[in-house]
């Protein structure tokens, strides 16, 4: 039976540095959400305190109306976790990986292998159920670890960026199967990724944190289209962002270029997305200043007076460092940020500096305060690759 997931002003201070600062996050029962995010965000802490692998400064969590504070034991939750690494006993036939959580609350091995059969059924491995699991692919691993997770009979899923470590051939399988098995059991699923294509697919409903908060939750198509504030405009690489003041229907820019806009009079910040700058058309000019070909479209950065511009035109078309060029910015492509300040800076809603002002997200490094583990490093509340790591992981994921 499925369950909605309510966070509330969730704070998460490990050493007294909080990484989450007042979260709020809501997922309906049945539905499967997509948290994002730059590295360092926030995101893998929020699934561990959701989880109760990390403790809550806090702020609070429910499911189905049940709040789970700190006193609520990580196997009492309901809910399965799905890790980047699939945490597998290698020497283990995977029916009985599949089939820890059981075995940690005490059932029996027959029972045990025909639950794990079902499991293993459902996500398409009804074969392998003997063979030892160190024989596996990374995409069967991780199709263990989901099956594994089932086991559990959770009432919310967790997947930390679950495709990460899968050949890029295999992850549109293993997203299927998330959407699949989600829609099939009518189960609350909320993943976390940094890859915003990855989270436009999968999302019925998406998130994205910057700094420790949710900047906004929405459809994905309105994170990318309608953004809340620069930030995530930004994030969701509506790079074009301008300033400027509104009278009489035109953006008049700080060098005098002006751009048919809706919209009341007065200082307004605007985005457009560089697919929907158009060169070729319209009165204004610009000057190439670089072309890059990106493989689906070639990424053109434009001078437009004072202000930088980036248009995604198709491959072959002729665009050549030098040329100046008409360029259009369709009004109907321009969307009018909320107001957030006086002083018309970028930032997010909370009055914060933009956290992506200065870079690109994906180029950030990892935040250890992320909760991420790097390679041979067991961190507290982590569960290790060992026996007796992986069957308390296990009991953490059983009813």
């Amino acid at each position: 039976m499925s369950a909605a997931l309510d966070v509330r002003g969730l704070v998460v201070a490990p050493g007294h540095e909080p990484v989450l600062r007042g979260v709020d996050l809501s997922v309906a029962a049945g539905e499967r959400a997509v948290l994002v995010g730059p590295s360092g965000a926030g995101k893998t802490t929020l699934l561990r305190a959701i989880a109760g692998l990390q403790p809550v400064a806090a702020g609070t969590v429910a499911l189905g109306g049940r709040r789970l504070d700190d006193s609520v034991a990580p196997h009492r939750r309901r809910v399965s976790v799905v890790f980047q690494e699939p945490r597998l006993l290698p020497h283990a036939r995977v029916d009985d990986n599949v089939a820890l959580p059981l075995r940690a609350a005490g059932v029996g091995r027959g029972p045990r292998r025909a639950a794990a059969a079902a499991r293993l059924e459902e996500v398409g491995l009804a074969g392998l159920a003997t063979r030892p699991a160190r024989g596996l692919s990374g995409g069967e691993q991780q199709r263990v670890a989901v099956a594994r997770a089932l086991c559990g009979d959770p009432q919310l899923l967790l997947l930390d960026e679950p495709f990460a470590a899968v050949d890029p051939n295999r992850r549109e399988a293993l997203r299927r199967l998330i959407v699949d098995v989600g829609r099939e059991r009518a189960l609350t699923t909320l993943v976390v990724t940094h890859d915003r294509t990855e989270a436009a697919e999968l999302a019925e409903s998406l998130a994205v944190m910057l700094a420790g908060r949710i900047a906004q939750q929405a459809p994905p198509w309105r994170l990318f289209e309608q953004p809340a504030s620069a930030a995530v405009a930004r994030f969701f690489g509506a790079v074009n962002v301008l300033r400027g003041q509104v009278t009489g229907g035109r953006l008049r820019l700080d060098d005098g270029t002006c751009l048919a806009v809706d919209g009341a009079d007065g200082d307004a910040t605007y985005v457009i997305r560089p697919e929907r700058v158009r060169i070729g058309a319209g009165h204004l000019r610009a000057e190439i200043l670089a072309a890059v070909y990106a493989g689906t479209h070639v990424r053109v950065t434009l001078r437009l007076g004072a202000q930088l511009l980036t248009a995604h035109v198709p491959p072959g078309t002729a665009v050549a460092p030098g040329a100046v060029v008409a360029v259009e910015a369709p009004r109907d492509a321009l969307w009018r940020l909320p107001v957030v300040g006086a002083s018309g800076s970028a930032e997010d809603e909370d009055g914060h500096a933009d956290p992506l002002e200065h870079g690109d997200p994906d180029q950030a490094g990892e935040d250890p305060r992320d909760g991420r583990r790097r390679p041979g490093e067991q961190t507290h509340g982590d569960v290790g690759h060992d026996r007796l790591g992986a069957l308390r992981e296990a009991g953490g994921q059983a009813q």
